[in-house]
């Protein structure tokens, strides 16, 4: 009797962990970045998994960013975010999902880089290919 209930006390939990990391997952935010310079680079979509490690992305050939998706309150996600290339800034984060914040707004860093989340593509006429950010290099903000 011992050994069935422990049996069934660990699969319960393996199957717990399991359904946690399917939501962990599923909780993707596409995040548009505009560098925001005239003659500059257009802007990317970024797919960012929310409560993920920040991550080295590469924008274009001269732009770098740092950058991560946060829970800063129950209603609110904020983008931290820094830029390491073309000029170094420091961090910033800058609430992109909120009561407050209209759906699709751009919202801007204290340097002028543009930031906003967009559902599956929706807030432009055109099918934009999301770059992933899974895969990138983990980086300190």
């Amino acid at each position: 009797m011992r050994k069935l209930i422990s049996g069934a006390a660990a699969c319960a939990a393996v199957v717990g962990v399991a359904l946690a990391q399917v939501e962990a997952s599923s909780s993707t935010y596409f995040l548009d970045v505009d560098p925001a310079r005239y003659a500059g680079p257009a802007g990317q979509r970024l797919a960012v998994r929310l409560g993920d490690q920040p991550r080295h992305v590469r924008l274009s050939a001269q732009d770098e960013i740092c950058v991560q998706l946060q829970r800063a309150a129950e209603n609110v996600i904020a983008a931290r975010v820094r830029v390491m290339r073309p000029e170094p800034h420091d961090a910033a984060i800058v609430k992109v999902v909120g009561p407050d914040i209209s759906p699709g707004t751009f919202r801007s860093t204290p340097w002028g880089m543009l930031l906003r989340v967009v559902d599956d593509g929706s807030a432009s006429g055109d099918p934009v290919q999301p770059v992933g950010t899974g895969d990138a290099p983990v980086c300190v903000l």
